[in-house]
C-alpha cells in the first residue's frame, strides 16, 4: 500500500519465504516439465477452459509429474503426446526416484520405464507378477507359451497313441475285455 512504512519489511520477509521455499526453481521446474511435454510459454497463463483437449491432456500431466508425490499414478500418459514429448516422458519417469504405476499400451514407454510387471491373464483371469522390466517379460512370457504348445502337442501325441492302441484291442476278440 502506498505510503504504509512496513510495506517493504513484509515484502522483503515475503520474497525471502518464496525464495527459501524454492519459488523461483519451482518456476523453472513447471516451465522445464511444461516445455517437455509441448507447451508453448504463451499457454500457460491462459486460462483452462481456453485450451483444446489435447492441450488441457497435457497441462494435467504437467501438474501431475511437476507435483513431485513420491508414486506417480498415469493411465495411458503418452496418449495426446507427440513423438518428441513422449520421448521426454520416457526420460522423465526413467530418471523418476519414487514410485511408478503404469497403465499403458506404449511398448516403447514400458522398456525404458518399468522393473515389475503386474499382467491381468486373460486365460486363468488371475493377476501376474512378475519382477522382471518389460522386454524381459516378453521374453520370459514368450518362451512359456513355447514351452506349453509343446507340452500341449506332446500330450495330443500320447492321448492319440493311446486311442489308436484301445482301438487295436477293441478290434481283437481276445483282447476286448483288456
Amino acid at each position: 500500500a502506498a505510503g504504509d512504512p512496513g510495506a517493504p519489511d513484509r515484502y522483503a520477509r515475503a520474497e525471502a519465504e518464496f525464495v527459501a521455499r524454492g519459488g523461483y526453481a519451482a518456476e523453472a521446474e513447471a516451465a522445464r516439465v511444461a516445455a517437455g511435454l509441448g507447451l508453448p510459454d504463451r499457454l500457460l497463463p491462459q486460462p483452462l477452459g481456453t485450451l483444446s483437449g489435447g492441450q488441457r491432456r497435457r497441462v494435467e500431466l504437467a501438474r501431475v509429474l511437476f507435483g513431485e508425490t513420491g508414486v506417480l499414478l498415469l493411465d495411458e500418459p503418452t496418449n495426446h503426446l507427440d513423438a518428441d514429448s513422449a520421448a521426454w516422458l520416457r526420460g522423465f519417469l526413467a530418471s523418476h526416484k519414487g514410485g511408478l504405476v503404469l497403465v499403458s499400451h506404449d511398448t516403447g514407454l514400458l522398456a525404458a520405464t518399468v522393473n515389475r510387471v503386474w499382467r491381468l491373464d486373460p486365460d486363468t483371469a488371475s493377476l501376474e507378477v512378475h519382477n522382471t522390466g518389460w522386454d524381459t517379460h516378453l521374453a520370459d512370457r514368450d518362451a512359456a507359451d513355447r514351452r506349453r504348445a509343446r507340452h500341449r502337442a506332446a500330450a495330443e501325441r500320447k492321448a492319440a497313441a493311446l486311442h489308436a492302441q484301445a482301438d487295436r484291442m477293441r478290434a481283437r476278440a481276445s483282447t476286448a475285455t483288456r
